[in-house]
């Protein structure tokens, strides 16, 4: 798959998927840190609570999962827990329907003064839709807790280099009685200045060097609202909508050398890329908590919309005349979901509980590719490059599962259909692609207390998963995005399928360790290779298989009595069979959080992160490190929170990546502003009286994850 480095230079636009599924399950927790812990951990999950933490303040909410304990974010956004594998994201139980890129932009723009805790799903259970390969990461924002008014304002400055960030942002929760009304807006500007090059060399010793500079001049905003009522203690129902609109501009400025077999040729070009992505979600829900064994019917309704307007123009000038080129492409893109579910759950005597549920999930989406060249200052349609692409696709899924509480033993066994119709068609070609498929997708998790007094369990876990190809790699298209590359859909994508298997240890309430497997069959990857002449042609394809295992270590504790550290450690080995080349490697991941309260004066923290080299398809990613400090302090009677922050210290933050194929190598490199100097100031207010919180549901789903264009 391609990364956002490698779309920087290249200068286009590509998606990377992140799966999506549900999120309705509770089990036996413990904790593993102190009051109030930072971690918490249940059987098939464990819950990081960001409110009132070192990361609940000055962050966006990608800043706070990259360094949330357990998470691991690559420099273009993509989330992982363990491995390679992406995860879904869901905000408030709804399914993030957005690609991997839109989303990371989405993140950007919520407020970690906004997040109440984060869920951490490595190997979901039946509950949750299938297509969850890499886990899930659930988001969950605040709610009210008085009666009256309450609310927070926020604002945010830093300085990226030449270039400034800033951002404001409000939310609003409202209590009456049996009346529950909430909202918030968000808004940010992001300016920022990369550099970085990509050189490739190719087999008969001619190579080309690309060196280009990108201005960024983008502006994000997002909104959520919604209201509950309470029927009777046991009835109540819920409308929420939510919404996100940005405006990305980006321009490349290149100098190209190319070093032909017979001589040399240089030039310059020039790109601007402009995306305007829109995104909406509205959900309904009904739930009724049947009696006091925990037995409750739950009926959902949602619909989602997400659209696009994005260009790509591009003029280049050779000092030979016949490579000197220009084109424009359009690529619009709508995609509709619609999707209704029952979920019920029925408790038993004997601590056990039966859940089953059905659900029905349609998606229709609709993009285009319209290719101009440029003739004496005009733009003359290319119908050889441009394409109409029709897709629709059917899910009808239903599940079963039995928990139950054998003295110190939790046992609870799962298992879901899925059934897959889907249908594309290009106008342009008459193409037709048809897929029809059923998957049964079980899954197990038993935890069992070794020492309730000491903390001691263990546990094990297994599920078998599914990620279904991107909507828009099953488009048979070609998109030419520069003189020397094109994007390239894949009609013959089948869904690949995994199998994961997870055990682990949990000393003293504090120290976990966990032990995990994973084998993909179908493996989808994205890989570049050459074509024609000096063509670099990435597309999405299956593979045989893919394979990771791993350790993963969790270690909190306290150096003083008001000093605090959080350290994780992630080791794992990826192998994977790409075009008959086994591609294997060993990486590492360690961070670490330091917290330091100096009483009346500041609170104090301290992230460092280091990743080791890693694979991903056919390229190797090079090392991470960097280390972040912020110093904050609580004014105004404790309702305000003014903080300074400053990361990157050592400015050692950059993206280098080396991919290979057939003896042609490609070397990526990118430097962004990543050492900043920010301040931010929050604000709470509040009138009324104290009241309990109140869970919102939301339809899940992956579908929303596969939204590409």
């Amino acid at each position: 798959m391609i990364t956002a480095r490698i779309i920087s230079l290249l200068c286009f636009c590509t998606v990377c998927t992140l799966e999506i599924t549900a999120q309705q399950r509770t089990l036996k927790e413990v904790k593993i840190t102190g009051k109030p812990p930072l971690v918490t951990r249940k059987a098939d999950r464990y819950i990081i609570n960001i409110e009132n933490s070192v990361l609940a303040n000055g962050y966006s909410g990608l800043d706070v999962l990259q360094k949330s304990p357990g998470l691991w974010v690559s420099p273009d956004g993509n989330i992982k827990i363990t491995g390679n594998q992406s995860v879904t994201v869901m905000i408030n139980d709804v399914v993030q329907r957005m690609t991997g890129l839109e989303l990371s932009e989405y993140l950007k723009t919520l407020r970690s003064e906004d997040i109440s805790k984060i869920e951490v799903i490595p190997n979901p259970p039946a509950e949750f839709e299938a297509s969850s390969s890499g886990g899930i990461v659930h988001i969950i924002l605040k709610k009210a807790r008085r009666q009256g008014v309450t609310g927070t304002l926020s604002a945010q400055y830093k300085q990226q280099g030449k270039k400034p960030y800033a951002g404001a942002g409000v939310s609003l929760d409202y209590k009456m009685k049996k009346w529950y009304l909430f909202g918030g807006y968000n808004y940010v500007k992001d300016n920022s200045f990369y550099t970085g090059y990509t050189a490739t060399d190719y087999p008969d010793k001619s190579y080309i060097y690309n060196s280009t500079e990108r201005d960024n001049n983008n502006a994000r905003q997002q909104y959520r609202a919604g209201i509950v009522y309470d029927f009777s203690p046991t009835h109540s129902v819920n409308v929420q909508h939510n919404g996100n609109s940005s405006q990305l501009l980006q321009n490349f400025s290149s100098g190209i050398i190319y070093q032909r077999p017979a001589d040399l040729v240089t030039g310059n070009a020039n790109t601007d890329w402009v995306r305007r992505p829109h995104f909406t979600n509205t959900t309904v829900s009904y739930a009724w908590n049947i009696d006091t064994l925990g037995s409750s019917l739950k009926v959902i309704g949602d619909y989602a919309r997400s659209s696009k307007e994005e260009s790509n123009t591009l003029i280049s000038v050779y000092s030979d005349p016949d490579m000197s080129n220009g084109f424009r492409t359009i690529t619009p893109s709508t995609t509709e979901m619609y999707s209704a579910q029952a979920d019920y759950t029925l408790g038993l005597r004997g601590k056990s509980i039966a859940r089953t549920g059905i659900k029905y999930a349609q998606i229709n989406r609709h993009n285009s590719i319209l290719a101009e060249d440029e003739a004496t200052g005009n733009w003359i349609k290319n119908p050889a490059r441009s394409d109409d692409f029709l897709y629709d696709e059917r899910l009808l899924m239903f599940y079963g599962s039995f928990e139950k509480m054998i003295r110190r033993t939790s046992i609870k066994a799962g298992l879901r259909g899925e059934q897959t119709y889907s249908k594309g068609i290009s106008l342009i070609s008459g193409e037709t692609i048809r897929r029809n498929y059923f998957g049964w997708f079980p899954s197990l998790f038993i935890d069992h207390t070794l020492d309730e007094q000491k903390g001691n369990s263990i546990h094990l876990n297994y599920s078998r998963r599914v990620r279904r190809p991107a909507y828009n790699d099953l488009n048979p298209y070609r998109l030419q995005v520069n003189d020397f590359a094109v994007l390239t859909g894949n009609p013959d994508l089948l869904p690949q399928f995994t199998n994961s298997i997870q055990a682990g240890y949990t000393w003293n309430r504090e120290y976990t360790a966990d032990l995990y497997f994973k084998s993909s069959t179908n493996y989808i990857a994205q890989t570049a290779r050459t074509i024609e002449e000096r063509i670099i042609e990435h597309m999405s394809k299956n593979f045989p298989g893919n394979t990771e295992f791993g350790l993963s270590l969790s270690a909190p504790f306290a150096i003083l009595k008001n000093w605090r550290t959080n350290n994780g450690l992630l080791l794992y080995r990826a192998t994977a069979d790409l075009d008959e080349v086994r591609i294997s490697r060993t990486s590492i991941s360690l961070k670490t959080i330091h917290t330091y309260e100096w009483k009346k004066v500041a609170d104090i923290d301290l992230y460092v992160e280091y990743n080791s080299p890693y694979t991903s398809a056919n390229s190797r990613m090079s090392y991470v490190f960097y280390a972040d400090l912020g110093m904050s302090r609580r004014i105004w009677k404790n309702k305000g929170r003014i903080r300074l922050s400053f990361t990157d210290l050592f400015n050692t933050f950059r993206e280098k990546e080396l991919t290979e194929y057939n003896n042609t190598r490609i070397n990526f490199y990118q430097k962004r502003p990543t050492r900043t100097a920010g301040v931010s100031f929050v604000w709470n207010f509040s009138a009324g009286k104290e009241f309990a919180k109140k869970k919102i549901d939301a339809n899940n789903s992956d579908e929303k994850t596969r939204m590409g264009n």
